[in-house]
């Protein structure tokens, strides 16, 4: 390996190194190498954005990539599952084979990597090919052509890692500024493997890979882009690039499947063309556009993959309420202020004054499980609505793929190797670039890690204050509540609060943390059933009803006030940003309106929150206690609510304004739980399963996404916010889960098990899905501090972040975000950049607005690499960005080119065995000739005349019968 940088560097060896200088000359040379790298240059036109492109305006209807819509019938992707089954180490035939997920990454394999280290390592005194002189000018589609189609003679090169990222240099005479971005090329040393990059076969199981990889990328896609939820624009570029031959060979008689069930050979319709096409437009957007003064989001085939749930909630973010002062400011054009754009101001008040829209002639209906669309054609007969859906026994074939390729030998092998090239990577580039990181940050002005935004993307709303918090606020209460009724008992006695504390002989006096009992500590571990209770203070569940829950006897008033003053605090803090977690259990049609109206009774509105919804997975328990029949019925309690708002707004107009403000849907409970952990088509439908046994994870998370893409496609038809799917996953419990979050959901929580699956692992860093992690959590209740993963996945590439869980119990001071940034600190050894990325990443993964991360990181925040990054909002130096996305963008290089290599033997061996089938048969002719002793000219001449049609040219025999064109296999 070698470091460049973009001067001119001497060749280090063992027997020529640079003369060494004094600190003082090395000092100063730092200092100016520093200010070198701050002098970034950018250009006007870079800089600027049209109007659409900042109100975010759909211009047109997004479009399907055909290997998208299609993965089944490209060639070379066809033949995964048969390449698998011919050498996996592992039958997935019965459940007990799952026993073998849970094995460790083997280390043996560590000690083969020693061959690639060695081989790289006498490359590293190569002069850098990219130190000549020469100007590169790169256009403004140089993303695009980073994976073009590969062919012998345009095969990638290592001179292209650089080569891809420079942009336009500032025109002649345009002032330059220290935080413009147009100059992509940033000055830091590279990591690089020299020799003939054409040349993979060190490269062990890279060609048994990279057709599975592939194949799970384009899974993964095709569920993200048809539920609107984001995905990665440069995986999305390099699946068209790579796949762009394979779209063009597409069977004409290739079908997908909607939910009109009929086969559709023309161009498959978008989901919000289809969905115009048969709700009456006039209907569709009634008001929503003007109702908050914004235009809905711009969705053409160029910014379909970068979209984030909140970009799409851009239509209907601002209230009616917004400073005009404030609009005015956000359509100026952007300026070198350092604070360009501004985020509307929304007043606590004015928050769920949303005007209601009129309601549009659709039904919704649940069938097996999943609500269809249907409205009225010219008949006044009731058809499908015609948008993508994804049925059940597809979303098998899926997770039986995927569920096979994380057990495969020589994928496990090769994802392995690949993330400790990663890992020894990031430290390499550390190694070297430290300095220059820590000049950038130090010369940025007012900004540091305390004033950067940073969300705790994983935060449970009943436990998202310290105990200390609980206790004191228990006390106030006491002292100037205690004559208010506040608990019925089972009896149907009211009791005030005074009496609740007297029954148990405590008083405020009494009251201490260690009396509460709500901190796990030692006992919790690995006892989830222990942790659960720790939300019960005093041990009293009556407690926990009075005090940290929504629906209640005084309908939730003392939980408002205390999500109220932490809320406060977050505030006051001015730069901590939570998601807070409300609970719908699915026991009652209900449940939403009455969340809803707690949160509007109570104005819970902060522009510091944003709210999720997690709905435990206690079907079992309800249907032992006789509150649900069957699984569909748990369904109907949670999505026909949110259906009829939708469709009807009057008909539930406080949970219409609630729906609103929610960003996104999260499953939570014990993944430890016994189950089978694989779904397979002899299931029984929710409707028939009427069993007391619990459905396992797969079975929910599958019904849990299949009607949020229904109710996302709905909503967005008709201009308004749309959910992510963001559930617990990987915390413990049976690999497989991640196997489903991996296809469903946009990013997850925890994700430990990730550890012991390095293919997973492997493609969520090249999906970059976020991972939400709790350290300290993770320490009382399943993995020590010390051996938890999060550091490694950082090191690797994986987009990770810092999040609570539950502060009450593993927090003890007033800012538990901070608490967990400063331990993770102190325990790894973070420096400053490392968490100011982790604050980054968090704000990225989060379902605050569109608008509001555009204050946060800066109005081009959805571009890929450097020009996403503005180190004044973020802190994060330019050169680390680059880095992170050279190294993806190399990653996915490396699978082109190994894919292109593939693709060309294989057409090499197609058609070298037709030639040689031709050459056999006509043998075989002229045998029978022979034996018969008749010759038949005709017969030959006919054949000879099949064969030049066929190769394009004349084939004639010699004397000796043979053919000439065999001749041809040394062309291929």
């Amino acid at each position: 390996m070698s470091a460049r940088s973009n001067e001119p560097i001497e060749e280090i060896t063992a027997g020529h190194r640079p003369t060494p200088s004094s600190n003082g000359d090395w000092n100063q040379q730092t200092l100016v190498d520093a200010r070198n790298v701050l002098q970034t240059q950018q250009s006007n036109e870079a800089s600027q954005q049209t109007t659409e492109q900042r109100t975010g305006k759909i211009v047109k209807a997004p479009i399907y990539p055909n290997h998208v819509l299609h993965p089944e019938v490209i060639p070379s992707l066809n033949d995964v599952p048969a390449e698998l089954n011919k050498r996996r180490n592992i039958r997935f035939i019965d459940p007990s084979a799952i026993d073998s997920f849970e094995t460790e990454i083997p280390l043996a394999i560590a000690s083969s990597l020693q061959d690639e280290l060695e081989r790289a390592v006498q490359h590293r005194a190569a002069q850098d090919r990219n130190t000549e002189q020469h100007s590169t000018t790169v256009s403004s589609t140089v993303e695009n052509n980073l994976f073009q189609s590969l062919s012998p003679e345009t095969a990638y090169t290592t001179n292209e890692i650089t080569e891809a990222f420079d942009s336009h240099q500032p025109p002649a005479g345009t002032r330059t500024s220290i935080y413009d971005k147009s100059s992509l090329r940033e000055t830091f040393q590279r990591i690089k493997i020299a020799g003939d990059f054409n040349d993979m076969s060190h490269i062990e199981d890279l060609e048994d890979a990279v057709g599975p990889l592939l194949r799970a990328m384009v899974i993964r896609e095709k569920y993200m882009i048809f539920s609107l939820q984001s995905f990665p624009t440069t995986v999305a570029k390099f699946l068209n690039k790579t796949l762009e031959q394979e779209d063009q060979s597409r069977r004409a008689s290739s079908t997908i499947r909607t939910n009109t069930g009929r086969d559709q050979n023309s161009t498959p319709p978008s989901s919000s063309s289809s969905s115009s096409s048969l709700i009456p437009k006039s209907k569709l957007r009634t008001s929503s556009a003007t109702v908050s003064g914004q235009t809905p989001p711009k969705q053409t085939v160029s910014t379909i993959y970068p979209r984030t749930t909140s970009q799409r909630r851009t239509s209907n973010e601002t209230s009616p309420s917004v400073d005009k002062n404030v609009e005015v400011k956000a359509k100026e054009t952007y300026s070198d202020d350092s604070h360009p754009f501004h985020p509307p101001v929304i007043r606590r008040e004015d928050a769920f004054n949303i005007p209601l829209l009129e309601s549009i002639d659709v039904r919704v209906k649940a069938e097996k499980g999943i609500y269809r669309v249907y409205v009225p054609n010219n008949n006044k007969e009731w058809i499908l609505v015609d948008h993508p859906v994804v049925d059940r026994n597809q979303f098998i074939d899926d997770y039986t793929l995927l569920s096979a390729m994380i057990t495969d030998g020589p994928l496990k092998s090769f994802c392995y190797r690949r993330l400790q090239y990663l890992k020894s990577k990031y430290e390499l580039h550390c190694l070297l670039n430290e300095v220059k990181e820590w000049a950038a940050i130090k010369s940025t002005p007012h900004r540091d890690f305390y004033n950067v935004r940073k969300v705790d993307t994983h935060i449970h709303a009943a436990s998202s204050m310290n105990q200390k918090h609980l206790l004191r606020f228990m006390k106030k209460k006491m002292k100037t509540s205690g004559d208010m009724h506040v608990y019925r008992t089972k009896d149907g006695r009211v009791m005030t609060l005074k009496e609740v504390f007297d029954e148990l002989k405590i008083t405020a006096y009494d009251l201490s943390v260690d009396m509460l009992g709500v901190h796990a500590d030692r006992n919790t571990f690995q006892r989830f059933d222990r942790f659960n209770a720790k939300y019960n203070p005093l041990g009293q569940s009556a407690l926990r009803e009075i005090f940290i829950k929504t629906d209640n006897f005084i309908d939730g008033v003392f939980f408002a006030d205390l999500l109220k003053e932490v809320m406060g605090d977050l505030e006051e803090s001015k730069y901590q940003h939570a998601e807070f977690r409300l609970s719908i259990y699915g026991k009652s049609m209900d449940e939403w309106d009455k969340l809803a109206i707690w949160a509007i009774k109570n104005t819970m509105y902060s522009a510091n929150v944003s709210w999720m919804v997690q709905i435990p997975r206690l079907y079992d328990v309800y249907h032992a206690n006789g509150i649900t029949k069957n699984f569909q019925e748990f369904l109907t309690n949670l999505f026909q609510p949110l259906f009829d708002a939708t469709v009807d707004p009057s008909s539930h107009p406080e949970l219409f304004r609630f729906m609103h403000h929610l960003t996104g849907f999260d499953s939570v409970d014990d993944e430890t739980k016994p189950e089978r952990p694989i779904i397979t088509a002899e299931m029984p439908y929710p409707e028939e399963w009427n069993m007391k046994d619990n459905p396992p994870y797969v079975y929910y998370l599958f019904y849990m996404y299949a009607n949020i893409l229904t109710l996302n496609q709905l909503r967005r038809a008709r201009g308004l916010n749309t959910f992510q799917f963001r559930p617990h996953c990987g915390e413990a419990g049976a690999v497989t889960h991640l196997v489903t979050a991996y296809m469903v959901a946009e990013n997850i929580s925890h994700g430990l098990l990730l550890r012991k699956s390095p293919v997973l692992q492997y493609l969520f860093y090249l999906c970059q899905i976020g991972i939400a992690m709790s350290p300290l959590s993770n320490n009382s209740l399943f993995i020590n501090y010390n051996r938890n993963p999060m550091l490694e996945y950082f090191e690797r590439g994986l987009c990770v972040s810092l999040s609570t869980d539950d502060p009450m119990q593993f927090h003890f001071t007033k800012e538990p975000l901070m608490e967990e940034y400063s331990i993770a600190a102190q325990v790894w050894k973070l420096a400053s950049v490392d968490m100011c990325e982790l604050a980054r990443n968090s704000v990225l993964m989060s379902g605050f607005s569109h608008e509001v991360k555009m204050y946060w990181l800066g109005p081009d925040y959805q571009e890929a690499g450097v020009a996403g990054n503005d180190i004044r909002r973020t802190n994060v130096p330019a050169i680390r960005i680059a880095y992170r996305y050279e190294a993806l963008c190399e990653e996915l290089r490396l699978l082109g080119n190994a894919y292109k290599s593939r693709q060309e033997r294989n057409e090499k061996d197609r058609r070298l065995q037709q030639i040689q089938m031709k050459s056999t048969s006509l043998t075989n002719l002229e045998r029978v000739v022979l034996k018969n002793g008749n010759h038949h000219p005709t017969s030959i001449t006919s054949h000879n005349h099949l064969t030049a049609d066929t190769n394009g040219n004349n084939s004639n025999y010699g004397s000796n019968g043979k053919d000439d064109s065999i001749d041809d296999v040394s062309l291929f």
